[in-house]
């Protein structure tokens, strides 16, 4: 399984609209964001204003790669997904985050 995530903005009409397609990763270094998210799991950003998620994502991407080895130790045994693969899709939430801080996160699980 994996998570697909999208930022959409409300277009005044009661419609969301979906602006950015960050697209998914395997749901198998939920571990990794666990740490580095302080105990939150992606999927708790689901519907969250960018304009609030993009400071404590931000601050997940920093503990990543603060301490590369610690999680490159959290590698999933089964091979799929990786320290750099999480961290950079983290990273691009976070950055599509703050680049749309109007939006809200769709976290599809």
């Amino acid at each position: 399984m994996s998570y697909d995530v999208w930022l959409e903005i409300d277009t005044g009409h009661g419609e969301w609209q979906e602006v950015v397609e960050i697209g998914n990763y395997t749901m198998n270094v939920f571990p990794m964001w666990a740490d580095a998210l302080n105990g939150m799991s992606l999927r708790e950003y689901h519907h969250a204003l960018c304009s609030e998620a993009a400071g404590p994502l931000a601050d997940g991407v920093k503990r990543m790669e603060a301490d590369p080895e610690k999680y490159r130790a959290m590698n999933p045994s089964n091979g799929w997904g990786d320290y750099e693969g999480a961290l950079n899709y983290l990273r691009a939430v976070a950055e599509a985050c703050a680049a749309h801080p109007k939006c809200r996160i769709v976290v599809d699980a």
